[in-house]
């Protein structure tokens, strides 16, 4: 594993926090039991100390030192009987560690107003936990009996303790590894086959490479990121190797045909001056095709470059959509198609670059005309609230549902044998969107195959258009 891979990071983070808590939790632990051990310690020498003291009577009663002894036995302490005066009168299990005078002054003081003592004693090194009990008759205080338990022993079991603990933690360690290398593999390996899938995609062109993660989280979302990516490159590829293939096709025919028509006209190889007419007619109409071709590619790069200028102004839509009408009738009337306009009484003012507006509605309106084989089309303009919308509907052969969203996009061409029988190359709409969205518009899309389309145009109503529009 990679020291500055993601899963030796994601790992290594895990196990850093882990051990943040582990840490703290165990030194907290051995606290806790530390001081419970001696509280328990105390507490048990201060009770057997009160039960010794309540036996005893007469401090020269033999068998208190029987008793002593059982009791220092049983609890592994050392115990001192003392008179009032803080002589010791009786001693078992005597450590030499302990001195002989093992009460202060003040000490003896507590004891003779019947009060219990609990010192730490420390000498030598070796600390105790020393408790005083007073050993009282009716007539009052006539000695004490003092324990002592050493910290020794109750540091060997804090030591078996922490042994105990530090093995559970590295167990916990292990396990939390063992976690973390599982949690990071898990997430780290989608990631890892992510990295692979953009390498091939980046470098190798491998387009049609998916990658297989469908988790609904954040690594799921990436993937799913990747995934759209790479159908987007894979559709942009396809599209762009028809558009050049197109753009050949649709520069080598025409061409083709000034070439050869030009050829007949220079060695005169008509028959008569009409034929003559009709050979220099061709050749125009094929040198104005080359040209609007052109013309698009010149402006789709430009868009794309955002070179493109808008020159705004005060648009008359009224008089715009009247016109588009009368110069796309000759068209429609060849193929015998009925031409509708439906505009307001009151004149609509959008302000606009005119050209750029004209240029949107012709190739709207053409490719009505050219995908519509009987039937009408209808140009509509209407104004509601603060926007002003242009429809163009019309009776043709529609557009599949699944075609829709990308029917906007650079080289897209829905029906590519239609598209090429009626000179398309699909740009025109691709340049309508940019053109659309350039005056802070949008544009929508309905059809249904063999029924129609209809495209719909919205665009805000700028202050000056408005004020345009007041009555004056």
């Amino acid at each position: 594993m990679k020291l500055n891979s993601v899963v030796f990071k994601l790992g290594a983070t895990i196990l850093f926090l882990q051990l943040i808590i582990l840490i703290p939790l165990g030194y907290i632990i051995l606290q806790l039991i530390l001081n419970y051990s001696i509280n328990q310690t105390e507490t048990q020498l201060v009770q057997l100390s009160e039960k010794y003291a309540t036996q005893v009577n007469d401090l020269e009663d033999p068998e208190n030192l029987q008793l002593l002894e059982h009791l220092t036995d049983m609890t592994d302490t050392s115990a001192v009987i003392l008179d009032s005066d803080g002589n010791n009168l009786l001693q078992t299990n005597w450590h030499d560690d302990i001195t002989d005078q093992v009460l202060d002054t003040n000490e003896i003081k507590q004891l003779d107003q019947g009060e219990t003592v609990v010192e730490e004693y420390t000498l030598n090194g070796s600390t105790y936990l020393k408790v005083a009990q007073p050993i009282t008759n009716p007539n009052g205080t006539n000695g004490s009996v003092v324990l002592f338990s050493s910290f020794g022993l109750i540091s060997n079991s804090i030591h078996n303790i922490i042994f105990l603990v530090i093995l559970a933690s590295l167990g916990a360690v292990a396990l939390a590894m063992g976690f973390t290398f599982f949690i990071s593999k898990k997430l780290g390996a989608p990631l890892i086959e992510m990295e692979k899938a953009a390498k091939q995609i980046a470098e190798k062109k491998n387009f049609s490479l998916r990658v297989d993660y469908k988790a609904n989280d954040e690594i799921g979302s990436l993937a799913h990121a990747i995934n759209h990516l790479s159908e987007t490159l894979e559709r942009y590829q396809t599209n762009r190797n028809e558009f050049f293939s197109n753009i050949t096709h649709e520069l080598k025919t025409p061409l083709t045909y000034v070439k050869g028509y030009a050829n007949a006209v220079r060695h005169e190889m008509y028959q008569s001056k009409e034929e003559r007419d009709e050979f220099l007619e061709i050749i125009e109409n094929e040198t104005d095709h080359i040209s609007n071709l052109m013309d698009d590619l010149m402006d789709l790069s430009k868009i794309e470059e955002g070179k493109i200028d808008l020159n705004k102004e005060d648009v008359n839509i009224n008089k715009l959509a009247e016109e588009m009408l009368k110069r796309s009738q000759f068209r429609a009337s060849e193929k015998g198609l009925k031409m509708e306009l439906e505009i307001p009484d009151k004149t609509v003012y959008l302000f606009a670059d005119k050209s750029r507006l004209d240029q949107v509605l012709t190739n709207l309106v053409e490719n009505a005309v050219r995908y519509t084989e009987k039937g009408s089309i209808l140009l509509e303009v209407k104004e509601e609230d603060t926007n002003v919308f242009i429809r163009v509907k019309d009776t043709g052969i529609g557009i599949k549902k699944e075609d829709i969203p990308y029917l906007f996009e650079r080289f897209y061409r829905v029906d590519k044998s239609r598209s090429r029988a009626n000179g398309g190359t699909g740009l025109g709409l691709s340049i309508v969107k940019n053109l659309v969205e350039m005056h802070e518009g949008d544009i929508q899309v309905s059809s249904e195959v063999n029924q129609g389309t209809t495209i719909t145009l919205r665009f805000p109503i700028e202050e000056a258009a408005q004020q345009n529009a007041l009555p004056r």
